[in-house]
């Protein structure tokens, strides 16, 4: 290729620049089984039979390779060290680009190295495609090379997890975390498997000590929360969510899932609470999460009917702070969403019926 060559993902997903820069060949017609095992001698004897051409089962896929349409193996190449370098996840194409290029790594030129990195990600790929037959083919060639590694031993769990023999993962996952006792990519897999056996507490238990750790891995944290709250420990979970938002303080959502926990809490000091992580959440958004105003109205409705219980209704209710009544904030965003809900009617995103079962609702909670 030309020294102007791009190698970012926009590049690769160009169909025009690709188009010009592979003009279609005539091929002649022959009939071969291009995914059949060769002799084992060097590196052949890592040949697995693999389907590349496996039907698409995430139709959502935005980034795919089309190196695999024409069997370009300069391009898979590319697109796996792209895939591998920004950290994501596209099991389909991942599949059938490292199929090609683990087929045939001569005409690919690549690098022992690099080839069982391509190898490690076709195996992950293959769980995710559901194909165990393919992955635990990759595990054994890479288990014949590296005998003692912890990264082949995580495949293998991963495998087992995939079967739904989620004990005998954890078993795995114990004797790597023994000799390598801050891997971190293990730990978390084990936390998952815990997961999928439905040993919650043992999960929990597993994560909070992960995170002792890696107190950085804001997920990890966004994990725990959840986990805390559908045990009904609140306390916990608001711990967990003010870790988040103190790495995420700018994400909206972080804010508005705190003010849920707190307004299940129920207390007149959490219901305040969350009111003004509700405001925060709406504010961030621009209005446009949905939610959040619809806690914003919830919270003021809350707060006016306990007033009215205790002191009879006669006194205006404030914020925490005593500055702002309760009904502005309540009252601005049961607007926002008439407005919201009118517009989506209009642009035809929103059934006609909904405008007024939304103004019911919204009546019902200023009411109150």
């Amino acid at each position: 290729m030309s020294s102007g060559t791009k190698t970012t993902l926009r590049e690769l997903n160009d169909e025009e620049v690709r188009r010009r820069r592979y003009p279609a060949r005539p091929r002649p017609h022959t009939h071969r089984a291009p995914f059949l095992p060769r002799s084992p001698t060097s590196i052949d004897r890592y040949t697995l039979i693999i389907d590349p051409t496996r039907p698409t089962k995430h139709p959502q896929e935005y980034l795919v390779s089309k190196g695999f349409e024409n069997a370009d193996l300069a391009s898979c190449v590319k697109y796996l060290r792209m895939i591998d370098q920004h950290k994501l996840r596209r099991p389909n194409p991942v599949y059938r680009a490292a199929s090609l290029v683990v087929n045939d790594p001569k005409k690919a030129k690549v690098a022992k190295q690099d080839l069982y990195t391509h190898m490690e990600q076709l195996a992950i790929a293959s769980l995710d495609v559901n194909d165990a037959d393919t992955c635990d083919a990759t595990i054994d060639v890479l288990r014949e090379v590296f005998p003692n590694s912890s990264r082949v031993a995580r495949l293998e769990g991963m495998s087992l997890e995939a079967k739904g023999r989620c004990d005998e993962a954890i078993t795995k996952y114990d004797k790597v975390l023994e000799e390598f006792p801050s891997d971190q990519r293990t730990m978390k897999r084990k936390v998952a498997a815990y997961i999928g056996a439905g040993r919650d507490k043992d999960a929990i238990d597993a994560l909070s000590k992960y995170l002792d750790t890696f107190m950085a891995d804001v997920r990890a944290w966004e994990q725990l929360a959840g986990m805390y709250q559908e045990r009904g420990q609140y306390q916990q979970s608001v711990f967990c969510w003010e870790e988040v938002i103190a790495s995420e303080p700018s994400i909206h959502y972080h804010h508005r899932r705190l003010a849920e926990v707190l307004y299940t809490m129920g207390g007149d000091e959490d219901v305040r609470a969350a009111r003004k992580y509700y405001a925060a959440a709406v504010d961030m958004s621009n209005a446009t999460d949905v939610r959040a105003l619809y806690g914003l109205a919830l919270c003021d409705a809350r707060m006016r009917k306990k007033n009215g219980k205790g002191k009879g209704g006669g006194t205006e209710v404030l914020d925490g702070d005593g500055e702002v009544p309760v009904t502005e904030l309540g009252q601005h965003a049961a607007g926002l969403l008439r407005k919201m809900y009118t517009a989506g009617t209009k642009l035809g995103k929103v059934e006609g019926g909904m405008c007024a079962i939304v103004e019911g609702q919204l009546k019902t909670l200023l009411a109150q």
